[in-house]
């Protein structure tokens, strides 16, 4: 009589490759969401380049009020702590000083929905000049080493 079916070991050795592939595909997955969700913040610091870039070309200096409330209301920005109402993981977003340099803070690890590789991270985007005009933008980690972002999430913020 001929048997039909497959043979423990054949089934334990699907087991396994099934494993590796898992082991190999979650956490490229989860690095893979963590880049989309940071795509976030490059969206919405779109409109605040935009708002810096003219107010520079107009005025020569990027706004010069002493707190970043009022230098968000002279750029007609969202203020500081209004980003966490209207995006999904920014928690604030703000100028941190008259050079034009902008703060991004993801929201809290435990935030449903965020992901624990960028939860709580930070990241500033500064205006380069040349002489007297902005040509370009960069990222790079801020805050305590606890807080800075992996540069790998941030590479592609120009």
């Amino acid at each position: 009589m001929k048997q039909k079916g497959f043979t423990l070991i054949e089934l334990m050795i699907v087991i396994v490759i099934i494993g590796v592939l898992a082991a190999v595909a979650i956490p490229q997955y989860n690095q893979y969401q963590a880049r989309t969700q940071v795509a976030e913040a490059f969206t919405m610091l779109g409109s605040v380049k935009q708002a810096l870039t003219l107010y520079y070309q107009e005025n020569g200096e990027f706004p010069q009020e002493g707190n970043p409330a009022s230098r968000a209301d002279v750029l007609g920005i969202l203020r500081k702590n209004q980003w966490s109402a209207n995006t999904d993981y920014i928690r604030r977003l703000w100028i941190i000083n008259v050079n034009g340099k902008v703060r991004v803070v993801f929201k809290a690890p435990g935030t449903p929905g965020v992901n624990e590789l960028i939860a709580g991270k930070h990241f500033e985007l500064k205006p380069v000049l040349t002489g007297s005009v902005i040509t370009s933008w960069e990222c790079v980690p801020a805050g305590t080493p606890s807080q800075k972002i992996d540069e790998a999430y941030i590479k592609s913020c120009m």
